[in-house]
């Protein structure tokens, strides 16, 4: 009797510690306001690749709200409907009337959301940059933030590392569990890659070029989590959708424990 009970209270203690982990899996994607590498906007080839993939959250960038270029089209709500997922969108600029910025689709329910402005030091004008910020209940009512951003894209490499640096400074001391995904225009062995990786773990530090779509040659796109101890990386793939967009679609699978 006393040997059952133990075998018992293992078996349950087993699956007390697997509950205990929450499986989360995240796409980013630079989405080039939903016009393909044919030059036609086509945002159900976005829709198709989110459905394909099935994730938990999306980040998005270069997303149109409601600009003549895409014909007035609320991309995120569009992609919403599709999908059934939440959205937020963090407007970086008014854009041929309407807005351009980065977006953000999740399962789970948004508990807060905010925009988060990020810094150009050049005196040259460049556009606008900011990164989305929602903070999402995940089932067993744990909290996590998720960010997608859009680094600045020009040379020399000033803004991008400002703002890897406002992003780091930002996280740095939080105690909630962090996904910071999207198009960091950085090589992997760049300045402010290093000034994130100071923070935050890649979870595609594996992965290959990302950019072009067609024929990928540089690696652009980012998954990275934080704090590294709360996090098992399961799984990271690019996606090989070649069309859809400029960029490739990058997919990883996460355990938060």
């Amino acid at each position: 009797m006393k040997r059952l009970l133990l075998v018992t209270v293992v078996c349950l203690t087993g699956l007390s510690l697997t509950a205990q982990v929450q499986k989360v899996k995240v796409l980013t994607y630079n989405i080039h306001h939903g016009e393909n590498m044919k030059g036609l906007l086509d945002l159900q080839g976005i829709a198709n690749v989110i459905l394909a993939t099935n994730p938990d959250l999306v980040a998005l960038q270069e997303v149109d709200s409601a600009t003549q270029r895409t014909k007035n089209t609320d991309q995120l709500k569009e992609l919403a409907a599709i999908t059934g997922m939440y959205t937020y969108f963090a407007k970086a600029m008014n854009f041929d009337g309407g807005g351009y910025g980065t977006g953000i689709l999740s399962r789970f329910p948004i508990t807060e959301a905010i925009t988060l402005p990020l810094p150009s030091v050049t005196k040259e004008e460049v556009e606008p940059r900011v990164a989305g910020i929602i903070t999402v209940k995940l089932p067993g009512d744990s909290l996590l933030h998720f960010v997608s951003a859009h680094l600045d894209a020009e040379k020399p490499a000033a803004n991008r590392i400002a703002q890897a640096n406002q992003l780091a400074a930002y996280f740095k001391e939080t105690k909630t569990p962090v996904i910071l995904a999207g198009d960091f225009n950085a090589l992997p062995a760049s300045k402010e890659i290093k000034t994130l990786k100071k923070i935050f773990t890649d979870a595609t530090q594996q992965m290959g070029p990302t950019f072009p779509a067609d024929s990928p040659r540089v690696k652009l796109d980012y998954i990275m989590v934080h704090p590294q101890n709360r996090w098992n990386v399961t799984g990271a793939r690019i996606i090989e959708e070649a069309v859809a967009s400029d960029h490739r679609p990058v997919l990883s699978e996460l355990e938060l424990k």
